[in-house]
């Protein structure tokens, strides 16, 4: 299982995204978000990379997105990640965001099942089994 991060500064973009994780029969969630470069430059901290993120940042919304999806098959992570880096150019353009993908362990929640129940000790444990 894979966990697959796309924060999108160009939000101009997030129907086209939704509508690729909707042709993949993919879930994701999208959060609003800020990053922190943004804020340091409003409180006008002195951090001498971020000066020259200013021109890229200035004018910009000041908000993203950060749309997640935790995605079970590898062919279905690489067909998103080839759909998402085709409509957003491979990322050439500054500023319109980045992507990443991390391993999952474990998930805990949707469509699980989760029993808690003692065992001969007295101990509490916990049984999940996924939903069929």
């Amino acid at each position: 299982m894979y966990g697959l991060f796309l924060i999108l500064n160009d939000v101009y973009k997030l129907d086209m995204i939704h509508e690729l994780f909707y042709e993949e029969e993919l879930g994701a969630t999208t959060i609003d978000s800020q990053g922190m470069g943004k804020v340091l430059l409003d409180h006008h901290v002195n951090v001498p990379m971020l000066a020259s993120m200013r021109k890229l940042i200035d004018g910009r919304k000041p908000y993203n997105k950060l749309i997640v999806s935790i995605i079970k098959e590898k062919d279905k992570l690489d067909r998103i990640v080839k759909k998402i880096n085709r409509e957003l150019e491979c990322f050439s353009e500054p500023g319109v965001g980045f992507m990443f993908v991390v391993p999952v362990l474990e998930i805990h929640g949707s469509k699980h099942e989760c029993l808690l129940k003692e065992d001969e000790n007295g101990e509490e444990e916990v049984e999940e089994k996924p939903y069929i």
